[in-house]
């Protein structure tokens, strides 16, 4: 079922100047489908590897919670032995799961890992009444929380606290959501009345954007440093390459999705969840259209990019925009040419690719030239 295509826009506002490290901005048209367990009144979509398998959990006739795996058209259910509720939360790709459990009685909520079709249990022992275990990558290290308060990773049998830092007098409050390859780990703290998203690579921890008013959930990653997240149920984004940003000092760039998302992998695939009036499904959204983009500044008024496409269909031109006029524009999915600018500030430069079917998704910057 496809529900609708988006254009996701990438717009940096910076002051490039001749001297400036060339920037990498990225821009991805999508072709949404809809997740939904056969039957179930809900569906969340938690998780995608980069086989394209597809983990969440569903709600049956009687609104009893299961887990499931989505592959190549067929779902399974996924319960953990007697348990009266479970949930797949992340899936690596050598096809292990993660996820949490309860059993009959009070709260009592355990994490687990299935590998090669066992189940182990997964209860950091700081725990006082539960674990829930959100992401794992292919060497098996395991992120996620504790008591609803604490991070945790869990190496080679090994537990270990992680909690994002706080202010004064905050208790803690830090979920980890997912982690890749390169051990880069996902997740949000409640900071200063709001949750912040954050990612953490090479022990240094970034937030997603700036303080301010709006939560931030960061509920993926992947291997090229593409992260996943959302603001509300409604509100999912996606920022990539975000370690092109870090090592500026800068916030990157969010780009809007369909709803809120949990998962990208490699190929940039994005999986999520969103609402109707009488139901939640998953969705699935697939690059119909992507963008690469590199800009630098060989000389103070020309502009050197670097632009390749790719799709579904054969791509037609690049074309290069300043202040909504056409200045540039090449057929085919290439483009690699030194552009002489005028001099302004704030200028508007759009690089925009067009596909055999009219297709397009751009990249926009706000630049000044001398």
């Amino acid at each position: 079922m496809r529900i609708r295509r988006l254009s996701l826009l990438v717009a940096l506002f910076t002051t490039l100047v001749p001297a400036a490290i060339s920037q990498t901005l990225v821009s991805v048209t999508y072709d949404y489908a809809a997740i939904s367990f056969p039957g179930a009144p809900v569906t969340n979509v938690n998780g995608i590897n980069n086989s394209n398998v597809i983990v969440g959990s569903y709600y049956d006739s009687q609104y009893f919670v299961h887990g499931f795996i989505y592959r190549a058209g067929k779902y399974t259910a996924i319960n953990f032995p007697g348990a009266t509720v479970t949930e797949v939360l992340g899936i690596n790709d050598n096809g292990d799961i993660v996820g949490m459990y309860q059993l009959p009685g009070g709260l009592n909520f355990h994490g687990f890992v299935r590998h090669n079709g066992w189940f182990t249990r997964i209860d950091d022992p700081s725990a006082e009444f539960g674990t829930m275990a959100f992401g794992i990558n292919k060497f098996g290290t395991i992120v996620g929380s504790f008591d609803n308060a604490q991070g945790f990773v869990y190496q080679n049998g090994t537990y270990r606290t992680l909690n994002a830092p706080q202010l004064p007098g905050e208790p803690h409050q830090t979920q980890l959501n997912g982690i890749n390859d390169q051990g880069w780990i996902v997740g949000q703290v409640f900071r200063g009345g709001i949750w912040r998203g954050f990612w953490i690579a090479n022990n240094q921890l970034h937030f997603v954007e700036p303080a301010g008013s709006t939560d931030s959930e960061a509920t993926g990653i992947n291997d090229r440093g593409d992260i996943a997240g959302c603001h509300d149920i409604q509100a999912g984004f996606v920022s990539f390459a975000v370690g092109n940003y870090a090592s500026a000092g800068k916030f990157p760039p969010e780009q809007r999705v369909v709803s809120c998302a949990s998962g990208i992998n490699y190929a940039r695939a994005i999986v999520g969840s969103y609402s109707t009036l009488n139901h939640q499904n998953g969705f699935l959204g697939i690059p119909a259209l992507t963008l690469q983009v590199s800009l630098t500044w060989p000389s103070t008024n020309l502009v050197h990019i670097a632009a390749t496409a790719s799709g579904n269909n054969p791509i037609a031109q690049i074309q290069v925009w300043l202040n909504g006029s056409e200045v540039y524009h090449v057929a085919g999915g290439t483009l690699n040419a030194n552009i002489k600018l005028p001099a302004g500030t704030n200028e508007k430069l759009i690089v925009r690719a067009i596909d055999s079917k009219g297709v397009s998704t751009k990249v926009t910057d706000t630049i000044t030239v001398n």
